[in-house]
């Protein structure tokens, strides 16, 4: 008998500037028929830009929409905020559409967010809440703005389930966790204090409109994380809380998040990247099935009721895993949160029917295909975690290149620090012939296993389009070029740090000529890179493949090279 399904099961979207309706429709339809529960729209400021609040500008208290607020205080929106004055109720009315139409089939609708964020008029308005140049988080008008902000948001979208927030990290526009301000007020808060404050704005009007809260565990380091678990303990029994599957981000090299089953009991979601922020776009497939298995086994054994399943990143415009093979990801977390027990042939088949590329859906052909995808993607993770990380760490810049020598290590042993989170890893990296061998070896064989993996196109399956298997071989053309890259690159990296320090003169010779052939592979493959830019339109495909970007670790890695007397 299988376990029962997640009673949440959502699809997140993210958008810089706007929600393209395309790709609304697309998900909408997916969720329902994957029998997903819920749409999950994410932007950092998704609620400013939907909300003035009208009282700071002028609107009679006793107003009850958004029109009703404009017509109060129009002429001062136009004085202060011209360009903004009208957007918010255009964006308003799209969103009303949207929620309206997940309605129609049963999907619930989420707002998720980082508080704080605020446009910056109110600087302006309210000048006490900037003190010796920096921003004050403490300052009392910001959570009667946040209590302001969400009383009129739930007026405007009465059919939103509720919002999902993330109050501890720094990519709000203001937060305790990275507070520079040194006024008295700052100086006698506390994190905890500080987000208690927060969370309570938040919950009043959210809880007084029947909708629920749900607070994000996302952030940048353990103290963060601990800061932000105290205060969960004082939160209204009604506000749940959602985790990544990770600690810090959705690195898949990462232990499960420590928080798992330890939020008392809070209601529990749990978040997942199926695009790959960190593990390759779907410029390089990172399929992560079994993987997720296991973290979803987990999850049940903890009591988890939602799962959350992200499409795309809004630092990343006009890319969705929609556009790649990681699309199986979302497949994927679909089936396995209805039945754990799904395989993932079956995964792959439903992903390729789905998908348009089988010439008829019928049985043989689907068990054809997904056995045979299988075989192409099941090692995908592997070749990944072969090359955009190095012994578990995360040695990729949100799954490009690094720039400079110093731009590496930071991203890998500060930024992404998985020491932070496995004590064991504090010196995976360190410039040691056993560290050093390793991570060469390694690099080796991630590109062995892409091979073999890519070695199925030779050998496609009866009912596969022709055209499918040409979109496959381009992108896994692409694929290859993409991990020779980040091979080379990571070479010549720890090549280089392993030069910085003393070595035995028969191993710096050795390491002196490899790092040479690691240079002169990051120039050749920044003209394979340059060729790919002209002829192929996608701006994540030549993002991703940055012949600029490889030119510029390379000039600094050789500068480093000739200070150290190698050349």
């Amino acid at each position: 008998m299988s376990e029962p399904a997640f009673a949440i099961r959502a699809l997140e979207m993210h958008s810089r500037f706007v929600w393209d309706f395309d790709r609304v429709r697309r998900s909408l339809d997916f969720i329902a028929e994957q029998g997903m529960t819920a749409l999950v729209l994410h932007r950092n400021d998704i609620v400013d830009r939907i909300i003035w609040p009208g009282r700071y500008f002028g609107a009679a208290p006793q107003a009850a929409n958004i029109f009703e607020r404009y017509r109060d205080s129009f002429r001062t929106l136009y004085e202060y905020t011209p360009t903004r004055r009208s957007g918010p109720y255009h964006r308003r009315e799209y969103l009303r559409r949207i929620v309206e139409l997940a309605a129609r089939q049963g999907t619930q609708v989420w707002f998720q967010n980082k508080e704080l964020f605020f446009h910056e008029i109110f600087l302006e308005l309210r000048p006490e809440l900037t003190k010796g140049g920096t921003l004050c988080p403490n300052e009392p008008f910001w959570f009667d703005f946040v209590e302001a902000k969400y009383t009129e948001l739930f007026q405007e979208l009465p059919g939103l389930a509720g919002v999902i927030t993330a109050p501890g990290t720094g990519e709000s526009r203001l937060s305790i966790t990275a507070n520079r301000c040194r006024c008295k007020l700052c100086a006698e808060s506390t994190p905890r204090g500080w987000y208690g404050r927060l969370i309570g704005a938040m919950h009043r009007p959210i809880r007084a409109a029947g909708k629920s809260l749900v607070i994000r565990d996302f952030v940048f380091s353990k103290r963060a994380q601990e800061d932000l678990a105290a205060a969960f303990e004082a939160m209204p029994a009604d506000i749940a809380v959602s985790l990544k599957n990770t600690p810090h981000d959705y690195y898949p090299s990462f232990p499960d998040n420590p928080r798992l089953g330890r939020v008392g009991d809070r209601r529990q979601w749990l978040e997942f990247d199926c695009m790959g922020q960190y593990f390759g776009w779907g410029i390089a497939p990172a399929i992560l099935i079994e993987d997720w298995r296991g973290r979803l086994d987990r999850a049940r054994a903890a009591g988890v009721e939602g799962l959350v399943f992200r499409t795309d990143w809004e630092s990343l415009d006009s890319h969705s895993c929609f556009h790649t093979p990681n699309l199986a990801n979302l497949h994927a977390g679909a089936a396995l949160g209805r039945d754990p027990g799904t395989s993932a042939h079956d995964v792959y088949a439903e992903w390729m029917a789905r998908a348009g590329m089988l010439e008829a859906d019928t049985p043989g052909i689907r068990a054809a295909c997904g056995v045979w995808a299988e075989a192409l993607l099941g090692a995908s993770w592997d070749a990944v975690a072969g090359t955009l990380y190095a012994r578990g760490c995360v040695l990729n810049d949100s799954s490009t290149f690094p720039v400079g020598f110093d731009h590496a290590w930071w991203l890998a042993e500060e930024k992404n620090s998985l020491a932070d989170w496995d004590p064991s890893k504090t010196d995976a990296l360190a410039p040691t012939q056993e560290a050093l061998d390793a991570v060469l070896a390694e690099r080796d064989a991630a590109l062995a296993t892409h091979g073999r993996s890519a070695a199925a196109l030779d050998d496609p399956p009866t009912g596969l389009r022709p055209e499918a298997l040409a979109a496959l071989r381009e992108h896994m053309r692409h694929c290859r070029l993409y991990l020779s890259g980040f091979a080379a690159v990571t070479r010549a990296l720890m090549l280089s740090r392993f030069l910085s320090v003393p070595q035995s003169a028969a191993a710096r010779r050795e390491a002196e000529a490899r790092l040479k052939q690691a240079l002169g592979a990051l120039l050749e493959l920044a003209a394979d890179f340059a060729k790919v830019e002209k002829e192929n339109p996608r701006p994540a495909v030549v993002t991703a493949l940055s012949a600029e970007r490889l030119r510029t670790l390379y000039a600094d890695l050789l500068a480093r090279r000739g200070a150290s007397s190698v050349a």
